[in-house]
């Protein structure tokens, strides 16, 4: 209780600043105080899958993979750092975060900003073996069309040595061109290339597809079948909404950029929902969208997910919530 009384108050200062710099601060202190809220925790495997517990970081909020010991010791089951991209690139012009506070969630149109797959990969290979780590790929905001599948590639093989899984974005609504990878065509250059590399080495991490909210039913059982129909290990349901449907029902449809929070909640349970009654039982799905509490956490469960994601949740309801999460899903596996 006491912890919480002081996020509170913590949240009412950094909700002062800018989004941006108020990350900043709080990754300042997580890297501060993180050790805290360590505990030791045991291994088990969901589908081959070698993690903590069943809830884990969502990429996007620690980009550049510098903070991965300190989510880790937040209690995460695991950790999924980027979008990485193969050059460094800003992102989109700031401000590019806006707050939608009654609604507890965000509006974001970062555009990818990392420090480049260069600068990142050394960090990758700092990381402790007993850390279940996902990195987060996707192109250039520049890379022309055709030169996106080889952006994919360049990714994948600086990091995959280091992750327990790849995780291809084909989704964020921040990057010109990107979801035209919902095309079933586009699509399939792009898994082929990164299967076909996957094959040629030993290590070869699991690979999921980080998928849009956004799409007609048709566009979600032509990939799944494709997925189906291939060594692709997972999906992850969802990224952030750009439906312009439910901007307007939150005052902001003139702005550019995806919702996530709990307005995301409803879409992406419906697509999770949808997908589970058409996707191979072997395939691992990761739940994303709206997790802000014991019960969202355990309705993507009861709806089909084999594994959770958290982002805006944690920056609402602070790192104690993770704990919360954790120390239930445990209670509940000891005792089924």
């Amino acid at each position: 209780m006491r912890k919480l009384k002081i996020y509170n108050l913590a949240r009412k200062l950094l909700f002062l600043l800018p989004p941006e710099q108020s990350q900043n601060i709080s990754h300042f202190f997580l890297k501060l105080f993180s050790g805290l809220y360590k505990s030791k925790q045991t291994y088990f495997s969901v589908k081959g899958l070698k993690i903590k517990n069943r809830l884990g970081l969502a990429a996007g909020l620690d980009k550049n993979a510098r903070l991965i010991n300190e989510f880790d010791n937040l209690g995460f089951g695991f950790v999924e750092v980027g979008t990485i991209t193969p050059k460094p690139q800003y992102g989109n012009p700031k401000p590019r975060i806006k707050r939608l506070i009654s609604h507890e969630s965000l509006l974001n149109s970062l555009g990818f900003p990392n420090e480049g797959v260069a600068t990142i990969k050394p960090r990758l290979q700092k990381v402790r073996d007993d850390i279940c780590l996902g990195v987060n790929i996707g192109p250039n905001k520049d890379t022309v069309p055709q030169e996106i599948v080889n952006d994919y590639l360049f990714c994948y093989r600086e990091v995959f040595k280091y992750a327990d899984f790849v995780t291809i974005n084909i989704s964020s609504p921040n990057t010109p061109n990107l979801r035209s990878l919902h095309n079933i065509e586009n699509f399939k250059s792009v898994i082929d290339a990164i299967l076909i590399e996957r094959s040629k080495h030993q290590k070869q991490p699991k690979i999921f597809i980080k998928i849009s909210p956004d799409e007609e039913s048709k566009t979600y059982k032509d990939l799944i079948k494709t997925i189906n129909d291939s060594s692709i290990d997972g999906v992850v349901i969802s990224n952030t909404s750009n439906s312009q449907k439910l901007k307007e029902s939150l005052k902001v449809g003139h702005l550019p950029g995806g919702i996530s929070g709990k307005s995301l909640k409803n879409s992406a349970n419906k697509i999770l929902k949808e997908i589970k009654t058409i996707i191979n039982q072997e395939k691992i799905i990761v739940a994303v969208g709206g997790i802000f509490d014991v019960d969202s956490y355990n309705e993507k469960f009861e709806l089909g997910a084999d594994l959770v994601q958290m982002y805006t949740g944690l920056i609402y309801e602070g790192p104690n919530l993770v704990k919360r999460i954790v120390k239930n899903d445990n209670q509940i596996s000891s005792n089924s």
